[in-house]
Parts: structure tokens; C-alpha cells; sequence
């Protein structure tokens, strides 16, 4: 079965997200430039694009933010058709030795509460912010103060602060009563 691909439009208006017909990664993989796309070499032809800024690709979608020189009428179906093309001609996604590199990484260790956090984040909030090509990872939980990292398409997103303290911080106050404070993002 050949991949199809189609564009859906984010909250955020820089940021389009292309989804696939089939599975595109197990791991998600944040580029905010070529450099980083290195060792993924679908990820390294869609910055040939003199437009695009950035690139998350999670699951089944991959969002790609542009620079304000174009508008997305114009661009659109021609990323569109530039990665379903790629993907059904075989280029990789990601090099089979990065997904070994980066699963080197030391693990973290956390504590059962940033745990609890993660989970009601994991069924709760990340699916809903995956439906708009984005994705959120805690970064810790300490005293009282929820830190995450906004990904893709939330990352600078214009409503994004407004999900994060009326969304995810209202959540987590009403799961965890007296335990969270405040939920705060860690932007790049």
C-alpha cells in the first residue's frame, strides 16, 4: 500500500501538519535546523525548501514550520506531494544507526510523582495536542511547579500559553489537588 499523505492546518498559523496513511516514526524527532535533520534523510530533503524553519515528525504526521516570506496557499501541496513522493520511492525516514545513537542516552531517573504526571499528561493531554502537530514531554515537577517542553507545532504557537495554563495546568490542579502550583514551559 503506497503512502498518502495529507495537510491539515495547526493552531499555529506558521505551522502546517502532513499526515500519513501509515506509520512514520516510533520515536519523535524535533529539527529546529538542517544540522539537526542529520541522520534522517527525509527530514534533511525537506529543508531544501528555502522556507521551512522547522521540523517535528512524531507517529503518523510530520509538522513543518515556515519563515512569514511565504503563505501556506502557496506551499502547501507542493510539500504535500514532495513527501508522499519521497516516502513511496523509499527514501528513509531515519537512519537505522540514529535511532541506535539516541537510544544511548542515560536514563533519567524520576521521581513517582513526575511519573503520576506523565501519565495522566500521556492519556490525558498529549493526544489532544498530537491532533494539533505538536507534542509535550515533562521536563520536571518540583516543588508544587510543573516544567514541560512544547513541541512542533505548540512551540511558539500563539494559543499556546493559553492551553498550557487553561488546558494542562487546570488538569493537573484538578488530578492533583494542592500538588501543582503552576504548569510552566520551557521555550527554546
Amino acid at each position: 500500500m503506497p503512502f498518502i499523505i495529507y495537510a491539515e492546518s495547526t493552531p499555529n498559523p506558521d505551522v502546517m501538519k502532513f499526515v500519513s496513511n501509515k506509520i512514520l516514526a516510533e520515536e519523535t524527532k524535533e529539527c529546529l535546523n538542517k544540522k539537526d535533520s542529520e541522520g534522517w534523510p527525509l527530514l534533511h530533503d525537506i529543508f531544501q525548501f528555502p522556507f521551512v524553519k522547522e521540523i517535528f515528525i512524531s507517529n503518523n504526521y510530520i509538522s513543518i514550520k515556515k519563515n512569514s516570506s511565504v503563505d501556506w496557499l502557496d506551499i502547501t501541496n507542493q510539500i504535500r506531494i514532495f513527501i508522499q513522493e519521497k516516502l513511496n520511492a523509499g527514501v528513509k525516514i531515519c537512519a537505522s544507526n540514529t535511532i541506535k545513537k539516541d537510544l544511548k542516552k542515560s536514563p533519567v531517573i524520576k521521581s513517582e510523582f513526575t511519573l503520576e504526571v506523565e501519565e495522566v499528561i500521556q492519556a490525558r493531554i498529549r493526544p489532544n495536542i498530537q491532533m494539533d502537530g505538536g507534542d509535550i514531554e515533562v521536563v520536571s515537577c518540583k516543588d508544587g511547579v510543573v516544567q514541560v517542553f512544547l513541541k512542533g507545532a505548540c512551540s511558539g504557537c500563539p494559543s499556546s500559553q493559553m492551553t498550557l495554563k487553561n488546558g494542562i495546568e487546570l488538569l493537573l490542579q484538578e488530578v492533583f489537588p494542592d500538588k501543582i502550583k503552576e504548569v510552566i514551559a520551557i521555550n527554546k
